[in-house]
């Protein structure tokens, strides 16, 4: 059998060795070709588990544990099983230390990363088709001690006949197609990497899985590392092209822009799936970024104008978006869109998905690399690491968000004391939530949590709690300002765009005057509910990127695609607290 999976693995390396050499002809190829290389990779996937799982077994496998970072296989594993998760209306609610899990929020564990892919993929696969429809699937990560425990609960109950060989090999129940190997693989991939494995299930919890793991430290990141990577990965070519980019949020302009001073591209901007249509009628572009949440007009409804002209039939138009989205689903039976890039955005991805659509040429990456300079420091007051990362090592782009941050706020203790003083709480609550999504893109993840909590004691009306936060949240921010002082070199560029504060005004100037419709609308159980939420959702979703208050949101998309009015109602008037929106309850 072993044998058997290895002339199979040798003769599948050939075709697809065979079909990336074929990769560089015409545009409709490539589709094709893509489609049979993306097919091809998935079998060979499923033979090198199988090799694995038989190694382990024989006790022959050899173990080489690096740091790997559970966010993002959870997060690429929500993505892949969208389908099964909407086919079941199933909630999925991912969370790391009982709070939200985000991008930003890292979860390492010693381990080899594929193994851990697949260890999980089956978990939560099993978790989604156990679960009864309508419910949700919940996934906990904690650290514990030198260990990690991981749980996943759904709602469903094994039956009692699988409950003492739940593990071994082949023990299925009640599906057609199950082989019985999801488990058992599990167990051996845990005890692989020297952890535990075990369930619990009962009538009132459901079934909850739980997996330990050996904790691993957050790995150091090196500059020189870092920018080695870059220059092997995006510096050694140029891309060439026209592109217009439909976002409205400026630090996501802000972060495209740096990525591709680089390259030579003329990049135009546009705020709304309006503007975006006019600027396509009236210039040529080579490829569209467009952000599927927008104020005016969104991406949906833009793209959908765009494609009805047969003109526009073949230009590359690429999804930009922070929710999960499945090409196939959107494309259903005819091409809408291109490609999808996730927010945040992974510089790999963004590179060799525009290289797909657009011209490029090599460059001497010796030629190409910066001068080195003075590197930036990273300490638990501003964790540059982090921020650097987000940004594709782009030093100077981090300097001028920093630069619009200490210029904007270096006084909010005072500004926010004042405020409260006039009973401006409104006010007050707008600005801490300005800076608590600020702080959590430089880094200052200590001033981020701080803004939290005078944030929300501001919206409970706790105002001796105010007083003290506002005095800790002072000290906080002071060391920020200073590293940043000390950060930024004395020739940065104030490139920064004023306009941030302003446009986060307007949206919530916007919000003002329609989220109270909305909200009775919701109470009256009226199906105009549903216009409503997409004239508002584009704002809400940009006053909360980038924070926990996000995953309210998607709860709202939830309980509003249901018809669950009432819930959405209830979720909605806390959305609005936390912004500090006041909705009328009678």
């Amino acid at each position: 059998m072993t044998g058997w999976n290895k002339r199979k693995k040798d003769a599948l390396d050939d075709v697809l060795q065979n079909i990336r050499l074929l990769n560089k002809e015409k545009r409709l190829q490539q589709n094709w070709l893509k489609l049979i290389l993306d097919s091809g990779n998935q079998i060979l996937e499923m033979i090198e588990n199988s090799l694995d799982i038989f190694k382990m077994e024989e006790n022959t496998y050899v173990f080489e544990p690096s740091p790997c970072n559970l966010t993002v296989i959870f997060q690429k594993l929500s993505n892949d099983l969208d389908m099964q998760i909407r086919q079941k209306n199933i909630l999925l609610q991912l969370f790391i230390d009982d709070h939200p899990m985000t991008s930003d929020k890292k979860f390492w564990i010693s381990g080899e990363f594929r193994l851990l892919q697949n260890l999980f993929a089956n978990l939560l696969k099993n978790a989604i088709e156990a679960s009864p429809q309508n419910e949700s699937v919940r996934v906990y990560l904690n650290h514990q001690d030198k260990m990690s425990l991981i749980r996943i609960n759904n709602k469903g109950v094994v039956p009692e006949v699988l409950r003492d060989r739940f593990f071994d090999r082949y023990a299925t129940h009640g599906k057609k197609t199950g082989t019985g190997l999801g488990t058992y693989s599990a167990k051996l991939i845990t005890k692989t990497h020297q952890g535990k494995i075990w369930f619990e299930t009962n009538d009132i919890s459901g079934t909850t899985l739980f997996v330990a793991l050996p904790y691993s430290p957050e790995p150091e990141i090196c500059d020189e590392l870092l920018d080695d990577h870059l220059a092997t990965n995006h510096k050694t070519y140029a891309l060439q092209g026209n592109i217009l980019v439909a976002e409205d949020n400026p630090i996501n302009q802000q972060v495209i822009k740096g990525m591709m001073e680089d390259h030579i591209v003329n990049l135009d901007f546009v705020e709304n799936g309006q503007q975006a249509v006019k600027a396509i009628q009236n210039k040529t572009y080579d490829v569209v970024l467009m952000d599927m949440e927008m104020p005016v007009m969104d991406g949906r409804e833009a793209i959908k104008i765009i494609r009805q002209n047969l003109s526009f039939e073949e230009l590359p138009i690429i999804s930009l978006t922070a929710h999960e989205m499945n090409l196939s689903d959107v494309n259903n039976d005819k091409r809408i869109i291109n490609d999808i890039i996730p927010k945040p955005i992974p510089p790999d991805h963004f590179f060799e998905t525009l290289k797909k659509y657009l011209q490029f040429v090599p460059v001497d990456s010796v030629q190409k690399r910066m001068v080195p300079e003075k590197k930036l420091s990273s300490n638990d007051i501003l964790n540059v690491d982090r921020a650097l990362n987000q940004l594709m090592g782009k030093r100077h782009l981090l300097e001028n968000i920093m630069q619009s941050f200490k210029k904007e706020h270096f006084n909010a203790p005072d500004a926010i004391k004042n405020l409260i003083e006039n009973k401006q709480f409104k006010s007050a609550q707008r600005k801490i939530h300005t800076i608590k999504g600020l702080a959590g893109t430089i880094g200052a993840t200590v001033l981020q949590n701080t803004a939290q909590e005078l944030e929300n004691a501001i919206t409970s009306r706790m105002l001796p709690k105010v007083n003290q936060l506002i005095t800790s949240f002072k000290q906080n921010l002071e060391p920020v300002i200073e590293t940043i002082e000390k950060t930024l070199p004395v020739q940065t560029k104030e490139s920064e765009d004023p306009s941030l504060s302003i446009r986060l005004e307007n949206q919530l100037t916007f919000l003002e005057k329609n989220l109270d419709h909305f909200y009775h609308l919701l109470l009256d159980s009226d199906s105009e509910a549903n216009d409503a939420c997409e004239d508002c959702f584009p704002a809400l979703n940009y006053l909360t990127q980038n924070t926990e208050d996000n995953q309210l949101l998607e709860q709202l998309k939830h309980y509003m695609k249901n018809y669950l009015f009432e819930d959405a109602a209830e979720i909605l008037n806390t959305l609005a607290q936390k912004l500090g929106l006041e909705l009328q309850t009678h």
